[in-house]
């Protein structure tokens, strides 16, 4: 990605890149040959998709100063997890506006490991309460030192560009044959960083390619003018920082189109919400595990479910791409003899 701009913002070596990609004839549905793109293995710290994000955020102002990061999520949010370890690796914290979800083993593992690593929580019983979160951080629980508010999935323009290399770093794996174009990818998508960064990486490497975005919230958490705005955002960014003029003219819309990456936003397994659990995701999640993938039923059990849905009311014939964005590690030795008694409710 920094090798395309002219002058390329800062980032941080935080993840092992590129990640693999692998046939898993397992999970194919009909003619549909899935291959899966390894994000799991991305560190060894903590892997997924959230890792690719962190380098460049976490480099750049405001968010790479020595102070504490303020950030929101669910209390086994993937993005919290992922910004406590980083964040203790620098010597820093996490302020964290949590609402409590489905307390799945992942979701309180998650929490544990959260705690653990020292984040500070403040917490409500759901996320239409988390403006209560935020008066509580401001005004009756304010900290000593206020953190560095971070949108949630760290999706920002800059953090959009983990995903633009991810794009780069797939089409470069076509061209080297380690797997053959796919007929459509199939990714989660939530706050759009990773899916407007990956189609935007996709449209630069000059791929016609398909995009399925499986939802893991609500059409009011996720949807078509959110996703555009996150494409215009981090399209000005890389204009920001150099992108040749070829590519730089015109909208993002225009760049995706020129290159025929085209999307859908699939909101079918959304289920109860956001973090809630449904019998098709886990369904995918334990056919998944015997094929030797780990996933969980917030993002990427579910976006397996709502591939195998989609590949069976429109057939696809040939190779098709799951983005696996969960994190593989085993976090057991970060969790914390007694956690429970720091976690601002009964776990």
């Amino acid at each position: 990605m920094s090798q395309r701009l002219g002058a390329p913002p800062a980032r941080l070596t935080l993840a092992k890149l590129p990640t693999p990609v692998e046939r898993v004839p397992g999970l194919d549905v009909g003619g549909a040959e899935v291959w899966v793109k390894r994000d799991d293995v991305s560190s060894d710290v903590y892997g997924g998709g959230k890792v690719r994000k962190l380098e460049w955020v976490l480099a750049n102002a405001p968010y790479d100063g020595d102070g504490p990061i303020l950030s929101v999520g669910g209390v086994g949010s993937h993005h919290l997890l992922a910004l406590a370890l980083f964040l203790r690796q620098q010597g820093r914290s996490l302020h964290a506006l949590t609402f409590t979800q489905t307390l799945t083993p992942h979701v309180r593992r998650n929490l544990a490991v959260l705690v653990s690593c020292g984040a500070r929580l403040w917490n409500v019983k759901s996320r239409a309460r988390l403006p209560w979160a935020w008066l509580a951080y401001h005004v009756w629980r304010r900290p000593e030192r206020m953190g560095v508010s971070m949108p949630a999935g760290a999706s920002t323009a800059l953090g959009c560009l983990g995903f633009v290399e991810a794009g780069l770093e797939l089409s470069a794996q076509i061209d080297a044959g380690l797997l053959p174009l796919p007929r459509v990818v199939f990714v989660t998508a939530g706050s759009a960083g990773t899916s407007a960064g990956l189609a935007l990486g996709l449209a630069l490497a000059g791929r016609s390619m398909r995009l399925h975005l499986v939802s893991s919230v609500e059409r009011w958490g996720f949807n078509g003018v959110m996703f555009r705005r996150m494409l215009g955002m981090a399209h000005r960014v890389m204009v920001q920082h150099g992108l040749p003029a070829s590519q730089a003219k015109g909208s993002a819309g225009q760049l995706l189109e020129h290159a025929g990456v085209t999307w859908c936003i699939d909101h079918s397994q959304v289920g109860g919400g956001y973090g809630v659990p449904t019998d098709a995701a886990t369904q995918a999640m334990e056919d998944a595990r015997a094929q030797g993938l780990r996933l969980e039923t917030t993002y990427t059990a579910k976006c397996v479910a709502g591939m195998r849905r989609a590949l069976a009311e429109h057939p696809v014939e040939g190779p098709v791409l799951f983005w696996n964005t969960h994190a593989s590690n085993d976090l057991r030795a970060h969790v914390r003899e007694g956690w429970q008694a720091d976690c601002p409710f009964a776990p």
